[in-house]
């Protein structure tokens, strides 16, 4: 895929920079590429005008002596961007680093062995609490069978250690493709992988820029097929349903870099019908800063999309592939049955995060969408809670006795926002609290309100918000 090398000027200073873990992926979503040289608030923006809350974060690259950064120039540590991710999987959501891309120096290329690569890629795991990466291999990377190799060794070396640890790490490769399937060196590839043992999540392919004119809507539709048949000679002991939900399908939406190749809303509706029919898991499209229509002077290869279009319109419709099922594997498997989560999306605009001054300033672990490996296993535990006041919910932070365990719930607003469908997963027998926020904004709320420590998997709350009262702050648990 395409991409900019540019610069941020923007400074955000006075904030919390730890990193939040997040409820897991559905098991099929919407997750559009973010271009990290633009602002970070692009999240939010997509995130309230079309329900979108996954997202990929690209690229990943290296700065220079094999070391990752944003874009190959910002620190994945950069405090705008923990703000964002922080905020996105307070809402629910959460993100996904996108390696390599069009442009740049991929870090494969860049580190000469597989221990030292491994390092770069654990530290921006660790660094942003991730539970799925991706690998976006095209151009002369994806023919550099030396950094195939290594890629794929630091890839099932970092899987393997953080299988010890009863931690999961999902990993999707992002390739090239033609209506008649994955060229042969992308074959090589997935073959190389399977090779050392790499546990594939996703083979996303990139439905764009192929040469001659196509109907792109139908061409991104063969492609899949194509590839559902590749995937089969490559994983013939996986089922059918199983091969669908391997597949990814990316898109360039509007005028492609191939100017006679034009994406439109039609063909994301027809992309997202097919998507829908066949369970594939993820939709994406490049990119989220495009997904606006051009102003006068707008570049449609990095800007705008080039069509008549509505702010968000592409994000809007990709994201009815969204399955609001949670998938919370038990450590070190994953292949468990997602778990089931409430069917509509969060109402709430908001982007809950918490006051820091009474939340644990301990990091989860990296697998955040997975209780810590001290349990017995994942538990579900779901409740509703309610702010008496009316005012809407705009959080739901789930304190346990293990701090690794502690994380945002994921939630969704009900009526007038002052009632919410909350979930997580905890290991059972697993103690917690719930501090809910009650109005105010997504890094402030008007009041935190606590409930005492309960188990089990069912528990909801009613949280006297009322100004003046003297119980303010307190919930109480509905027998």
């Amino acid at each position: 895929m395409s991409e900019f090398i540019g610069s941020s000027s923007l400074v955000l200073s006075g904030e919390d920079h730890s990193v939040r873990g997040g409820s897991g992926f559905p098991s099929s979503y919407a997750a559009p590429y973010v271009e990290t040289w633009k602002p970070p608030s692009n999240m939010a923006e997509a995130r309230r005008a079309s329900g979108v809350k996954y997202f990929n974060l690209a690229f990943i690259l290296d700065g220079g002596g094999c070391t990752a950064k944003f874009n190959g120039q910002t620190d994945v540590s950069d405090p705008q961007w923990i703000s964002a991710i922080n905020e996105d999987r307070a809402a629910g959501g959460d993100v996904i680093a996108s390696f390599g891309g069009a442009d740049g120096t991929e870090l494969g290329v860049a580190c000469k062995s597989a221990d030292s690569l491994k390092a770069q890629y654990k530290r921006v795991i660790d660094t942003l609490q991730l539970t799925r990466v991706d690998f976006d291999i095209e151009g002369a990377s994806l023919s550099d069978k030396a950094s195939v190799d290594r890629r794929n060794e630091a890839i099932a070396g970092l899987q393997q250690e953080y299988a010890k640890a009863g931690k999961n790490l999902d990993v999707n490769y992002t390739l090239p493709v033609d209506p008649t399937g994955l060229p042969g060196n992308a074959v090589d590839l997935l073959k190389s992988a399977r090779a050392h043992g790499v546990d594939v999540n996703l083979v996303n392919i990139m439905t764009m820029d192929y040469g001659p004119p196509e109907d792109m809507g139908d061409a991104a539709v063969k492609a899949a097929n194509a590839v559902h048949q590749q995937l089969k000679q490559i994983w013939p002991q996986k089922s059918d349903s199983e091969l669908w939900r391997m597949e990814g399908n990316t898109p360039m939406i509007g005028v492609n870099d191939i100017k006679s190749e034009v994406f439109s809303s039609d063909d994301a509706q027809t992309l997202t019908q097919f998507a829908r029919e066949h369970g594939i898991q993820q939709l994406s499209f490049w990119a989220l800063g495009r997904d606006q229509q051009c102003g006068s002077g707008g570049n449609s290869a990095a800007d705008c999309s080039g069509v008549s279009q509505a702010k968000w319109q592409f994000s809007k419709e990709i994201n009815g592939v969204t399955d609001a099922s949670v998938s919370s594997p038990s450590p070190g498997d994953a292949t468990s049955t997602p778990t089931h989560t409430p069917s509509a999306p969060a109402k709430s605009t908001g982007n809950p995060k918490p006051q820091q001054s009474t939340k644990p300033n301990a990091k989860p672990s990296a697998r955040t969408s997975n209780p810590a490996s001290t349990g017995s296993g994942p538990y579900h535990i779901t409740g509703q809670v309610r702010c008496e006041s009316g005012r809407p919910i705009v959080g739901v932070w789930v304190q346990t006795g293990t701090a690794s365990d502690s994380r945002f719930a994921a939630w969704r607003g009900l009526g007038d926002g002052s009632t919410a469908d909350w979930w997580t997963d905890l290991p059972k027998n697993e103690r917690y609290s719930l501090h809910i926020g009650c109005g105010g904004t997504p890094a402030s709320w008007a009041s935190e309100n606590m409930t005492g420590t309960y188990t089990g998997p069912h528990n909801s709350f009613d949280c006297n918000d009322l100004d003046g009262d003297p119980s303010r702050g307190t919930c109480t648990h509905r027998q």
